[in-house]
C-alpha cells in the first residue's frame, strides 16, 4: 500500500488567521448572547413592573373594599362590642362579690404586691405572721389555701390567652409554678418538723406512723423505720388507706418513709413529653432521720442541725456508706417498691376499658422533665372499687397517667344552633379516635356544658354544669378530659399549627353565624401528607344556612351530618367553603370535601396569576363573614354555576363516609332543596349561577346581625380553647 501523503504544515499568517477568526465568532457569539440576556432581563423587568402594578391596583381595590364594609359594619359590631363588655364586666362583678363573701384571705390573682408578699410570707422569706407555723394540720389548711389560689390563677391565665395578653400569662403561669414550689416546701417544712419531734408521736410499742388528710386535695402519711426489722415486707399507712411493700434494703435503713397524695398535676405545663397525670399525683420519698433525742432526768436533748428545719431526701436505691449521692449510679437494677391504694374513681382515663391494657403508671424524671415509665410493672387497676396497685423501681412523683393528644387529631368537629329560629344556644359535636361518639359541648351566653356522654359516665357530675368556657375546659382537663390543646401538642396530634391571629379571627368570625348556620370542618384545612389544603396562615371550613325554622328547624346533628355527607351545591340546604385568608379578610373558596384534589388559589407569582386572582371569586377578601355573605363582586369569569377550575376533576360524587366525615344517620330527614338559587342573596348581587349561589338570604343575614352577641362571643372562645382549626 502506497504511504498516505502528508498534509501541508499551515503557515504562521493561517494559523494567525484562524485564530482571529474564532475569536471574532466568539467576540460575535458573546455579544449575540448578552444581547439575549437584555432583553430577557428587560421582558422579565416589564412583566415583574406590569405584576407589581396589578397587584398594587388589586391590594388597592380589596383595602378599599375591606375599609369599606368595616365601616358599613361600625355600628354593628361596635354595638355587639358594648353589649360583649358589660356583660363581662358585670360577671366579673359577681365573680368579685362571690370572692368577698367568701371571706379568703388569700391575695387577689391581680393583686401583684399582695401575690408577693404572700408567696415570700409562705415561703418563709417574709416573717408574715400567720403564715409561719410549721404544725402539720395547719400546714395542710394552708396548703389548700394555696390550691385555691392555683385555680384562680389557672382561670386567668386562661382568660389572659383570651385576651392575647401574653405577659399577663406568663405572670399567672409564673404564679402557678411559684404556688406549687410553696406547697412543696410547706410541706418538707412540716415534715421536718414532725421528724425532729419523732419520738413524741411513737405508740406504746415504739412505731411511729403518722397520717393527715385535708379533704380530696391532700394526704400525708410519714413511716419512721425505728425498728430496722429484715422480716418486715409491708408498711400500712391507714390515713392513705395504703399498703406500701418495701425492699430489705429499705427495711434496714435509719430512714423515714413520706406518701403525700396531692390532687393537682404541678408537672403540666414543664412536661416535655406527651404524658399528663390523671388523678393526682404520688409523692413518695425516703427521708433522712434526724439525731435522736436524748433523755436526761426530766430534761431532752436535741441536736439542732440542718435537718432541725428542713428535710434530707435519700435517693433510691439508697448508696453504700460513703459513696456521693449525687454521683453515685447503681449497675444494678434495685427491687421494686409496691403501691396499693385508692385511685380516684370520677377521672376519666381513656382506651382504658374493662379486660383491656392497664392504664399508664409512670415517674416524673427530672432530668429530661419528662414522665417515664421505665421500670413501673404489674399495674392493676380495679374501676369498680377503685383500687389501684403497682410495682416501681423509683421514687418520687408517680402518677396514673394518658397523653394529652389522646383526643387529637380532632377527627370530626360540627356546630348547629339548638334555640331555634332567633335563639341563642348552639352544639358544638367534637370526634375523636377513642370515643365511639362525638362529644358534645352546650354553647350559651356566656356558658358551656357539657352534655352527658356513654363513654364519660364519671363525668355525671359535671354534665349540665353550666360554667363560662375557661372554667369548665380547665376543670374537664383536671378530670381527665384535656380539650385544651397547645402549641406543643402538635408534634404529638400530626398536625401544622394555625397562626395564632388567623385562627382566632376565624372562630370569632364564624361564632358570628352560629344562630342561623350549620358549620362544619373542611378536609382541606390541613395539608395532610403533601396532599394539599390550606396553609399556617389560612384556615377553611364549611357552612350552610339554617332556611327551615318549622319546629326549631333541621338542626339536629342527624340533619348536620346529612347535609355536609351529601354536600349540595344548588337549594337552600347548599354548603359553602369558606376561608381566613391571615389578616386580609375572608373569602369564598371552592374546598368542598367532595373534591378529588385541593382546590388551589391564584398566587401573586406571575401577571396571570394576579389577573386570575382579580377575574375569580375564589379567594377574594371581605372584611367579615356578615359581608362575605352578602355576596360577592360579579366577575366575567365566574358566571357560570359550575366549580372553580382549579378544582381537578371538578365536582366530583362525594367519598364515601369516614371517620372524619361521619355518614348520615339512619332514618335521616330528607334534605329536599332542589337546584336554582335560594330566595336569592341579600341584595346588590349579580343574577349569574355561581354569585347568587355564594351568598346567604337576606332573612338570614338579618337573624345574624339579631343574634345575642355575648352568646357568639362565647362561641367563639370555646371554638379557639378547642383549637379546632390547628387540631382538627
Amino acid at each position: 500500500m502506497a504511504p498516505k501523503a502528508k498534509k501541508p504544515k499551515k503557515t504562521k499568517e493561517e494559523i494567525e488567521a484562524e485564530r482571529r477568526a474564532a475569536e471574532e465568532a466568539a467576540r460575535l457569539a458573546e455579544e449575540e448572547r448578552l444581547r439575549q440576556l437584555e432583553e430577557e432581563r428587560k421582558r422579565l423587568e416589564e412583566l415583574e413592573a406590569a405584576r407589581v402594578a396589578l397587584l398594587g391596583q388589586l391590594t388597592e381595590e380589596e383595602h378599599a373594599r375591606v375599609e369599606s364594609e368595616l365601616q358599613e359594619l361600625e355600628p354593628v359590631l361596635g354595638q355587639q362590642q358594648l353589649e360583649r363588655t358589660q356583660a363581662a364586666q358585670a360577671a366579673n362583678e359577681a365573680w368579685e362579690w362571690e370572692r368577698f363573701l367568701a371571706c379568703t384571705y388569700t391575695p387577689h390573682p391581680k393583686d401583684r404586691v399582695a401575690m408577693a408578699d404572700y408567696l415570700r410570707g409562705v415561703m418563709g422569706e417574709g416573717g408574715v405572721p400567720g403564715l409561719d407555723n410549721p404544725e402539720l394540720g395547719e400546714t395542710l389548711r394552708l396548703c389548700q389555701d394555696m390550691y385555691a389560689m392555683l385555680g384562680e390563677a389557672a382561670l386567668f391565665r386562661v382568660r389572659a390567652r383570651l385576651a392575647g395578653d401574653n405577659e399577663g400569662e406568663a405572670t399567672h403561669a409564673k404564679d402557678t409554678s411559684s404556688l406549687h414550689e410553696a406547697v412543696g416546701v410547706r410541706l418538707d417544712r412540716a415534715s421536718a418538723e414532725v421528724l425532729f419531734h419523732a419520738d413524741e408521736h411513737a405508740n406504746d410499742k415504739g412505731e411511729i406512723c403518722l397520717g393527715r388528710t385535708a379533704g380530696n386535695d391532700f394526704g400525708w402519711a410519714l413511716w419512721v423505720n425505728t425498728a430496722k426489722n429484715p422480716r418486715l415486707k409491708a408498711v400500712e399507712l391507714p390515713a392513705l388507706h395504703m399498703v406500701v411493700e418495701i425492699p430489705k434494703q429499705v427495711a434496714l435503713a435509719s430512714a423515714a418513709l413520706r406518701v403525700v397524695r396531692r390532687d393537682q398535676d404541678e408537672f403540666f405545663a414543664r412536661c416535655s413529653n406527651a404524658l399528663m397525670a390523671v388523678g393526682g399525683v404520688l409523692y413518695a420519698e425516703l427521708l433522712a432521720l434526724p439525731s435522736a433525742a436524748k433523755h436526761v432526768k426530766s430534761w431532752v436533748l436535741r441536736a439542732v442541725t440542718h435537718l432541725s428545719a428542713h428535710v434530707g431526701r435519700i435517693p433510691y436505691p439508697i448508696p453504700p456508706a460513703g459513696a456521693d449521692p449525687a454521683v453515685w449510679k447503681s449497675e444494678e437494677e434495685p427491687p421494686p417498691l409496691g403501691f396499693a391504694g385508692p385511685f380516684r374513681q370520677d377521672v376519666v382515663l381513656l382506651g382504658v376499658e374493662e379486660g383491656g391494657p392497664p392504664p399508664l403508671v409512670g415517674w416524673w424524671d427530672p432530668e429530661t422533665s419528662s414522665w417515664s415509665t421505665a421500670g413501673v410493672s404489674d399495674v392493676a387497676l380495679d374501676r369498680a372499687s377503685g383500687s389501684l396497685s403497682f410495682r416501681t423501681t423509683h421514687i418520687g412523683p408517680l402518677a396514673v397517667l394518658q397523653s394529652r393528644a389522646a383526643l387529637l387529631p380532632y377527627t370530626w368537629w360540627s356546630i348547629r344552633p339548638t334555640g331555634g329560629r332567633a335563639g341563642a344556644t348552639a352544639a358544638i359535636h367534637v370526634g375523636a379516635a377513642v370515643l365511639k361518639e362525638p362529644l358534645v359541648l352546650e354553647v350559651g351566653a356566656g356558658w358551656v356544658s357539657l352534655a352527658p356522654h356513654p363513654q364519660l359516665g364519671v363525668l355525671a357530675d359535671m354534665t349540665d354544669v353550666r360554667l363560662p368556657p375557661a372554667a369548665l375546659l380547665t376543670r374537664l382537663s383536671q378530670r381527665g378530659l384535656h380539650l385544651m390543646p397547645e402549641d406543643r401538642d402538635a408534634q404529638f396530634a400530626g398536625v401544622a399549627l394555625k397562626e395564632r391571629s388567623c385562627e382566632e379571627a376565624m372562630c370569632m368570625d364564624l361564632a358570628l353565624l352560629g344562630g342561623v348556620f350549620l358549620m362544619a370542618r373542611s378536609r382541606w384545612n390541613q395539608d395532610r401528607e403533601g396532599a394539599g389544603g390550606a396553609g399556617p396562615g389560612e384556615a377553611i371550613a364549611r357552612i350552610s344556612e339554617v332556611m327551615d325554622w318549622e319546629a326549631g328547624g333541621r338542626t339536629e346533628q342527624r340533619h348536620v351530618e346529612r347535609v355536609f355527607t351529601k354536600e349540595k351545591e344548588d337549594g337552600e340546604r347548599r354548603v359553602l367553603a369558606v376561608m381566613r385568608r391571615g389578616t386580609r379578610g375572608v373569602a369564598f373558596c371552592d374546598a368542598l370535601d367532595r373534591r378529588e384534589a385541593y382546590p388551589v388559589l391564584p398566587g401573586h407569582e406571575s401577571v396571570e396569576s394576579v389577573q386570575a386572582c382579580m377575574d375569580s371569586v375564589w379567594g377574594e377578601c371581605h372584611a367579615s363573614l356578615l359581608s362575605l355573605l352578602k355576596g360577592v363582586t360579579p366577575k366575567a369569569g365566574n358566571l357560570g354555576g359550575g366549580s372553580s377550575g382549579a378544582s381537578a376533576g371538578g365536582a366530583a360524587p362525594p367519598s364515601a363516609p369516614s371517620a372524619g366525615n361521619p355518614p348520615p344517620s339512619a332514618g335521616g330527614a330528607a334534605d329536599g332543596g332542589g337546584s336554582g338559587a335560594a330566595g336569592g342573596g341579600a341584595g346588590g348581587v349579580d343574577d349569574s349561577p355561581l354569585t347568587l349561589r355564594l351568598c346567604a338570604s337576606a332573612e338570614g343575614m338579618e337573624l345574624v346581625r339579631a343574634t345575642d352577641p355575648v352568646f357568639t362571643e362565647t362561641l367563639g372562645h370555646t371554638m379557639f380553647l378547642l383549637r379546632l382549626f390547628s387540631f382538627s
